[in-house]
């Protein structure tokens, strides 16, 4: 697993009374270079802990001093999803703390309603409504525009989570053929020890039609996974971004080739790779750094299709905040600073319209050029832009294929054919 020192490492009491996740828990602490474990830890408790550890007031990791930045606690804990509504609430009431980061156990099997009608008529946005895995919240990784450091909820009764998971996909109407896991962490951070890639993989080895989407995301930790009997079906996704960016703004990450190279083992091992440029910044002598990703990413492996997606979800106020603006072409920063009034509050800030399609056209561009059978779709982008590009996409807003969609699994004919291996 990744080096993680934190401070602290809480087990809960629920965990220990259960033999299995005990034990996934006690490999995941012994893992950890923690300065204390503590064990048995209450409701009562961890409701304070979010205040007394400052859980709930946690800046993006870009805005801490580098001599005051630390590991985020641990609470490795378990999923309650046999709660009652009634028991539910009544512990919310008690515990309001442990909405943090899902500290109460009862979200992991969730439903994104980002291809709602009313999401795009807030965000103005478009993207595919999805049931999704969360089995941890929180991420080790220190990337410069992120929020998911402070502390990291680990469920670790994961036997009893595909159970529930099973029940629940077998009642969805309409059903679904994708399920990504787990974009609120990079899981692989947590493997071997976790060992829940193993039984997510062993379980969907087993469906006929459904596929797990790994979200392996700025890791190279697969080598533990090699050998699963995976069946096909298994997609294991990547967050790429080019050389700096990856350096010098995604700190801790797997550097941008270290990532394709993983990947490349994963293709070898069967597995269907996919990337998605995610959160794309401008950054300086940025054609030239994408050019180089582009075709090192081609050269090794054959994604079935790739996204899009540009930096957005805050303003320029904020991002001005937590990423060094030295480090960014110094056209889009004044294209950013002309336009940060406008676009305050926008999902698809701060960059403007005319900066990110000129981005786009680049980078559609170069990979039409080294693959020009791979799909290429938008991540959260405007209609309009959609609109802009949807002729040299041969996709549109409303009939499109992309890494983590619904029904965006091998076999959809928009997609690339898997390659022979």
């Amino acid at each position: 697993m990744k080096r993680i020192r934190p401070e602290k490492v809480y087990i809960t009491k629920s965990v220990e009374a259960d033999p299995r996740a005990l034990r996934r828990a006690e490999r995941l602490a012994a893992g950890m270079q923690a300065g204390e474990v503590v064990r048995g830890v209450t409701d009562e408790q961890l409701n304070e802990l979010v205040v007394q550890r400052g859980w709930n007031n946690v800046p993006l990791w870009g805005q801490i001093k580098e001599e005051q930045k630390k590991d985020p606690d641990m609470v490795l804990d378990t999923f309650k999803f046999h709660h009652t509504p009634e028991e539910r609430k009544a512990r919310y009431e008690k515990y309001p703390h442990l909405k943090h980061r899902n500290l109460s156990g009862y979200a992991g099997f969730d439903f994104r309603s980002d291809g709602s009608a009313e999401f795009r008529r807030k965000t103005h946005v478009i993207c595919q409504s999805a049931w999704e895995f969360h089995t941890i919240s929180g991420c080790p990784f220190r990337c410069g525009y992120c929020w998911f450091g402070g502390v990291n909820s680990i469920k670790v009764n994961i036997e009893y989570f595909l159970e529930y998971a099973d029940r629940k996909i077998k009642e969805l109407n309409p059903p679904q053929t994708i399920y990504k896991w787990d974009n609120q962490t990079d899981i692989n951070c947590f493997e071997p020890e976790y060992d829940a890639t193993r039984l997510m993989v062993d379980y969907f080895a087993q469906q006929k039609r459904n596929f797990l989407l790994l979200y392996t995301g700025k890791s190279d930790n697969v080598d533990f996974m090699l050998n699963y009997g995976h069946k096909g079906q298994t997609i294991i996704q990547w967050s790429l971004a080019a050389r700096t960016q990856s350096m010098e703004i995604e700190k801790e990450t797997a550097p941008w080739d270290a990532r394709v190279e993983a990947a490349a083992k994963c293709e070898k091992a069967g597995y269907h790779v996919r990337f998605r440029f995610s959160p794309i910044f401008p950054v300086r002598n940025w054609q030239q750094e994408y050019k180089e990703l582009i075709e090192l990413i081609f050269a090794k492996t054959h994604p079935d299709v790739m996204s899009l997606c540009m930096f957005g979800w805050m303003d320029y106020e904020r991002a001005h905040s937590c990423i060094d603006m030295s480090l960014i072409d110094e056209r889009f920063v004044k294209a950013m600073e002309g336009t940060a009034s406008f676009l305050k509050g926008k999902r698809y800030g701060p960059l403007p319209h005319e900066a990110r399609e000129e981005i786009y056209d680049f980078l559609i561009t170069e990979i039409k050029r080294v693959s020009p059978d791979t799909p290429i779709a938008l991540c959260l982008d405007t209609r309009e832009m959609w609109t802009r590009f949807q002729d040299r996409l041969g996709m549109g807003p409303d009939n499109y294929v992309c890494v983590c969609g619904p029904l965006c699994t091998p076999g959809n004919p928009m997609l690339r054919p898997h390659a022979a291996m």
